[in-house]
């Protein structure tokens, strides 16, 4: 058969026994196929699927388990598919300003807490009385009751006014002691209108007799006035050394009142001033005065200073304690203004709502003057005497007291 081999022997069936013969390659080299290895890492690079098909899976366990779970993802009901909307600006506005509101309002009951509202019942103006918009006149009463309720005189009678047109505030101290037509009980003490008909009856007289248009008021009680003094923390004037004594003196009082009410003292021993022998001699001491801060305390005690001079003098004392609560919030952060507010209305009791002490926060929170008066005086031609049941009544002229202080109060 020249270069071909011969017919090779096939087993059964047509097949290659295993006897055959191996055919070399044109190098003379056996080109017969390799028998696989068990570790195909030479011959296979790693496949990587994505996804297994279940129909070529030789565990039909895990065929079965699959199926299953396909079942169960079936069976469980799809939430619907939602298109997530972006927030519109309206509606973030409007969300801001709910904010806003809610904090303002627990901003305000925070502040106002405990205060006392108390609305005049009835019509309090006077005939032919003078008003002129952007002047805000409110009554300021201040009583000296021992007892802590807001009865008997007003020991301080005030008209404090609001001028926003010259961002002003102006204190006009009517005196104690004036001798005023009081509706119902004909000439008393301008003190003794509150004891008799209370705010309302006070305002009334102020109003008749002044020919103003007050319509609202607010009263203090001396009692509580430490506790004012202490919510500005402390009030800082100029004392004489003769005020310091009677401050020691008052002081000594109102620890002996506090003692016979069976309430704690609210007099310290570091309340009193100091004399120039180490004492705190409140007969004949020497003390060098100065400019010192108050405490709620010692302003009540500086306030009540009776003893030292004329009612006048009281009278202005007075006012340097309210004008130097002024001085001393100016002086504030407005952070802090919340917090005293807080401190101080608990121990007022007034006219205003809370719509009308919004309207009047601007005014308190800018840049304004005081000025002060106290009428009657020597140009109202103010003169002392005893009236029929034999009290000291200061006597004036009224129409040039009424010039005067709308003069003071309107421009």
């Amino acid at each position: 058969m020249g270069r071909h081999s011969p017919a090779r022997r096939q087993s059964p069936g047509g097949q290659k026994g295993p006897g055959r013969r191996k055919r070399a390659d044109s190098r003379g080299q056996s080109s017969a196929r390799r028998e696989q290895l068990n570790d195909n890492y030479y011959y296979e690079l790693p496949q990587l699927r994505e996804f297994e098909d279940i129909s070529s899976y030789t565990s039909e366990d895990r065929r079965k388990a699959d199926r299953m779970a396909m079942a169960r993802r079936k069976a469980k009901p799809q939430k619907p598919y939602r298109v997530k909307r972006r927030m519109s600006l309206g509606k973030k506005l409007g969300l801001v300003l709910t904010l806003v509101l809610v904090s303002l309002v627990g901003l305000a009951v925070y502040m106002f807490m405990g205060l006392k509202v108390t609305r005049l019942s009835r019509d309090v103006s006077a005939d032919a009385s003078v008003s002129i918009s952007g002047v805000k006149n409110i009554a300021l009463f201040g009583l000296d009751a021992r007892d802590g309720e807001n009865e008997g005189r007003s020991d301080v009678t005030m008209v404090l006014t609001v001028d926003s047109r010259s961002h002003t505030l102006k204190m006009a101290s009517l005196m104690r002691d004036s001798e005023v037509y009081i509706e119902g009980y004909g000439y008393e003490k301008l003190a003794h209108a509150y004891a008799y008909g209370g705010p309302e009856l006070a305002v009334r007289t102020i109003n008749q007799n002044f020919r103003l248009d007050i319509e609202d008021y607010v009263t203090v009680n001396f009692y509580d006035m430490a506790g004012i003094v202490d919510a500005f923390g402390g009030v800082e004037l100029e004392l004489s050394g003769e005020e310091m004594r009677e401050v020691n003196a008052n002081l000594w009082n109102l620890s002996q009142e506090a003692e016979r009410e069976g309430t704690k003292a609210p007099i310290r021993n570091s309340d009193y001033f100091t004399a120039l022998d180490g004492t705190h001699n409140m007969i004949d001491g020497e003390y060098t005065g100065g400019k010192v801060l108050l405490n709620g305390a010692q302003a009540v005690a500086y306030a009540r200073i009776r003893h030292l001079d004329g009612d006048e003098y009281r009278t202005g004392r007075q006012q340097r304690v309210l004008m130097g609560l002024v001085a001393q919030a100016k002086d504030h952060s407005i952070l802090r203004y919340p917090g005293i507010v807080h401190g101080v209305m608990p121990h007022c009791e007034t006219s205003l709502g809370l719509t009308d002490l919004a309207q009047l926060a601007p005014f308190a929170m800018g840049s304004f003057e005081i000025e002060t008066i106290t009428l009657p005086g020597e140009n109202e031609g103010a003169y002392g005497d005893e009236n029929e049941e034999g009290q000291w009544v200061y006597r004036f002229d009224e129409d040039l007291a009424t010039a005067h202080l709308h003069e003071f109060i309107f421009g």
